[in-house]
């Protein structure tokens, strides 16, 4: 029962990823320089010309790594490489905005050891056979060349045989804002793979696209595939590489849920902020994929965020921190350009974590600490780690590749309300 006025938490347990399903790869710069020999692409394709190699806004694993060691190869083959971001509207849709994401993920000259050229300027490559609007980076355009790299992972607003990957980056990263704008406007119509597919083909039909390098990630956040193709194959490549990733994607691995706390959320964890997939919001599922969940609440915002906080519109409930970082400008353009206002709703936001659970586990019905079924995470990104309350973790005894790692935890608040981090 409440105490004081307050709903306490029971106690909590934290269990963590015993192993991943696939290894992580050791030497990533030798797998991406085997990856991208094994093309044997011609010489006079890359012998002194002008390389683009594209960047993302998502945090992929061990990216400024990868992009260094994709520069790596293409000088070592007599190419003059240079990095842009490819992130359609994000960073506010300016050039330094996205050049500081890139910053932020330790993609810089000195870094990765070539140029970074960044630009919101296009060029309109043509249109596909239903009308759709097609755009390139207009620094790719005119280079000789460009490298496209992604990760391939399941999307967070549809589902298909394409989802994320190299034919989005294409379509919409490279596309900048006006090419995130063109799919959206369509993708609510025609549905996004089908768009993402026919721009993408728009694209590779133009012959600026050198080859694709892509990664998958396993349920720990860790590189475990490289593979490269050549513009033709780049269609079929990314879709093997979806049946492998879409495994490995990591969730919370319960079926029902009283509370899901969630520490932060932001475009760097997903274009949703929070990936819907592992929420079960704001997408449609397959029954089972994601748990059923009474209440949301989200604690802060990520730097790297940069005051984009689309998202907070999939959560219940939010802390003051939080809404004190929004910048509803870049929240309300990320919503303007996709043409979907719910992630972008506002939530209740409440000056202290003790006052936000007193409210979300009275909306509950106040379950006493051993019915509560709890989940404190993180991020939707940072799922190997996790806190549970008492009943989950009886039943995360028989879960296959998970273990308890520590003795029950109770939590406690700071002076001013606040929980003091158990995760």
């Amino acid at each position: 029962m409440p105490t004081n006025g307050v709903s306490p938490l029971g106690t909590l347990n934290l269990i963590e990823r015993a192993a991943p399903s696939v290894p992580a790869l050791g030497d990533l710069e030798r797998e991406v320089h085997q990856a991208l020999a094994g093309l044997t692409l011609p010489a006079e394709r890359l012998r002194g010309c002008r390389i683009a190699v594209s960047v993302g806004s998502r945090g992929i694993a061990n990216l400024r790594e990868i992009v260094r060691a994709i520069c790596t190869w293409l000088k070592s083959q007599g190419a003059f490489p240079f990095v842009f971001p490819a992130m359609g509207s994000h960073g506010g849709a300016t050039a330094e905005g996205q050049r500081k994401i890139l910053e932020e993920y330790g993609v810089t000259s000195d870094q990765v050891g070539v140029e970074v050229r960044s630009s919101m300027a296009t060029v309109q490559l043509g249109r596909t056979p239903e009308g759709f609007e097609v755009y390139m980076d207009r620094n790719a355009w005119e280079a000789d060349g460009v490298l496209v790299f992604n990760r391939v992972k399941p999307h967070t607003d549809f589902s298909g045989k394409n989802e994320s990957g190299l034919m989005k980056m294409m379509a919409v990263g490279m596309g900048k804002e006006e090419g995130a704008r063109e799919t959206h406007r369509w993708g609510w119509k025609f549905g996004f793979e089908h768009v993402i597919r026919s721009m993408s083909a728009v694209t590779l039909a133009g012959g600026k696209i050198l080859a694709g390098l892509a990664v998958v990630e396993n349920e720990m956040h860790q590189i475990c595939t490289v593979r490269a193709a050549r513009p033709e194959n780049i269609v079929a490549e990314e879709q093997d590489l979806l049946w492998l990733a879409r495994p490995l994607v990591p969730g919370i691995p319960f079926s029902k849920l009283h509370l899901l706390i969630v520490d932060e959320l932001g475009k760097n964890i997903s274009g949703t902020g929070m990936d819907t997939k592992v929420i079960g919001r704001g997408v449609e599922l397959q029954p089972g994929e994601s748990p059923q969940i009474g209440l949301i609440y989200v604690r802060d915002l990520t730097a790297e965020s940069g005051g984009n906080a689309v998202g907070i519109g999939l959560a219940d409930v939010i802390h003051e921190r939080l809404f004190r970082k929004i910048d509803f400008q870049k929240t309300y353009l990320n919503s303007r350009v996709s043409l979907n206002p719910v992630p972008s709703k506002l939530p209740m936001h409440l000056a202290s974590d003790q006052e936000a659970l007193d409210l979300a586990l009275g909306h509950l019905g106040r379950p006493d600490p051993e019915e509560q079924r709890v989940v404190w995470i993180r991020n939707t990104l940072s799922l190997g780690r996790i806190a549970i309350s008492a009943p989950l973790t009886h039943e995360a005894g028989k879960l296959a590749g998970w273990r308890i790692a520590s003795q029950e935890l109770r939590p406690q608040y700071d002076p001013e309300g606040n929980l003091t981090s158990v995760l």
